[in-house]
This record gives C-alpha cells, structure tokens and sequence, in this order.
C-alpha cells in the first residue's frame, strides 16, 4: 500500500479525490500536496521519509492547539514503510497582515508554563530534519548545554568546528545562564519568518513548531537572525510581557543553536557565522 492510499483509507475513510492531488511550496525538507476531497474541501498534505519528523510535528501542533496563537489545526498523520503524511487543512495565506496580533498572542502563548517547571518536552522532535533532544532538566543552563548546543556541536565537528572550542562555549554558557532560571515557558521553537503567514483577514498563523518548553527569549532572538517581523511585533510583545534584562546578550547564545543547525542541514555557507558567533559568546569581554 502506498502512503496515498494509507491516507485515503486510515485519515479519510475513502473521501480523498486522488485526481484532484497538485504538489504546491512547502518548505526545505518535506514535499508538500493539494489535494480535495469528494465534497471539494481542500487539504494541504506533506510527506517525509522519516515518519518521525512528521508524528512529533503531528503532536507539536497538539501543543499549539491549546492556546491562542493561531496554527493550522492537525488533522492526521500515518506512515507506511519509510514514509509518513501529515494532513492539515489547506489555508489560503499571504506574506503580511496583522503582526501586533502576532506579538500579544506569541506572548499569551509564553504564558503557558510546564506544569513541573522542568525544562524540555516528554519527547524528542525535530529541528528541519535534524533530531532535537527534550530530556528534562531542573536548571535551564544545563538544558540549553546538553540539549541544544552540545548535540549540534556533535554533528558540526564533520562541517568544520573543531572540539576544541566547546570547552570554551561550555564556559560561556554556564556564565550566561548560571544565574538565568526563567519560566519554563510552551515556545514554538522554529519562529522565523518563513514558519509564520497571514489570513485573508490579516489574522497571524504560525507552522512547522519544534515545540517545547523554556526560556521564552529564544523564540524572540530567532526572530532576529533572519529578519521579516516589524517593529509593531516587537513593541506589542514587550507591551504585554516585557523581555528581563540581559536578553540581548543571550540572544546570541540561543541563536547559535539555530545557526550550527542551518550549517549540520545545509553545509558550509554558515560555518564562517557560526565561527564568529562562537568567538563572540565565548569571549567574556564581550558581555561585560
């Protein structure tokens, strides 16, 4: 049985007009369909060859449901052999609308906390295609090291960055974040302008989350690395939960986890910025 097949029969019961599939943009690391059903209801459908990609994406939009920040509502997912769907409802969505919203609402979403205050997630996901590990911790300095720069460090050593500099980031972290216990804040943990869109009415919608919990700075900071949000987004988010101090200086931390991760997805045309990054937040002087 072929994954189409599957999804008509497990997700749809038999309703899926087959005819009627049209491959459509999607993004970098999944295919991405249109497809009708009998009664002309449209569906946008990806498909990965890693099942597990696509099950936990299934289960982070589950997380997202809960509160107000608006995502496509996750409607099913199957698998067959090495390959897995993902059925959302097809949205007709454009490149700008109402970013004010966007902020109060990414702010109400920070505002959902874990229920034990740990750091992290019940289960591992993904970061694009690269496995992102949510083992709970009790202090965010340890989460963010063990989590998310040391695994990345991991893979990157075959792109270019050398085992010699993780003593040295290690340091900077502790240094960082030491003192840093922030809230164990429900992130969307993929937040940049290509993970987000508008309705026809300008209401916001957020896509593609790594979800987890903690600190609600490093959805903010990854905004920043690649641009696309106004300054109405900024200002409505500080105005209905204002960042700590210090954020600015760990905003580079955080983003590096994003950047060694772009590099281990896409090679060498970022191993000079990580490089520099790396030089940046293990240098003390730098934050003084």
């Amino acid at each position: 049985m072929d994954i189409w097949q599957r999804v008509n029969d497990d997700i749809f019961l038999g309703a899926l007009d087959l005819n009627t599939l049209i491959p459509v943009a999607g993004g970098d690391i999944c295919s991405s369909f249109k497809v009708q059903s009998t009664v002309g209801e449209s569906f946008f459908i990806k498909t990965h060859s890693n099942p597990g990609v696509l099950e936990t994406e299934f289960q982070n939009l589950g997380h997202l449901a809960k509160v107000k920040l608006a995502s496509p509502e996750a409607i099913g997912v199957c698998s067959v052999e090495n390959c897995a769907a993902l059925v959302l409802p097809f949205l007709s969505m454009t490149a700008h609308g109402d970013e004010t919203l966007l902020g109060q609402q990414l702010a109400l979403m920070h505002r959902h906390v874990s229920s034990d205050g740990r750091y992290g997630l019940a289960y591992n996901n993904y970061i694009g295609a690269n496995k992102q590990v949510n083992t709970l911790h009790e202090r965010w300095a340890d989460f963010w090291w063990q989590c998310r720069l040391l695994p990345q460090l991991r893979l990157a050593e075959s792109k270019g960055v050398p085992e010699k500099v993780w003593h040295d980031l290690e340091s900077a972290c502790t240094n960082l974040l030491s003192t840093h216990q922030p809230q164990a804040s429900l992130l969307h943990g993929d937040l940049w302008s290509g993970n987000k869109a508008y309705q026809q009415d300008a209401t916001p919608v957020v896509f593609d989350p790594a979800t987890y919990y903690g600190d609600r700075e490093t959805d903010i900071a990854f905004t920043r690395v690649f641009g696309g949000f106004s300054k109405d987004f900024y200002q409505a988010y500080q105005k209905e939960w204002s960042l700590p101090e210090g954020w600015q200086q760990r905003q580079h931390l955080y983003n590096l986890y994003h950047l060694l991760n772009h590099l281990n997805l896409f090679g060498e045309a970022y191993l000079s910025e990580v490089l520099g990054l790396i030089q940046l937040v293990s240098t003390p002087f730098n934050f003084r």
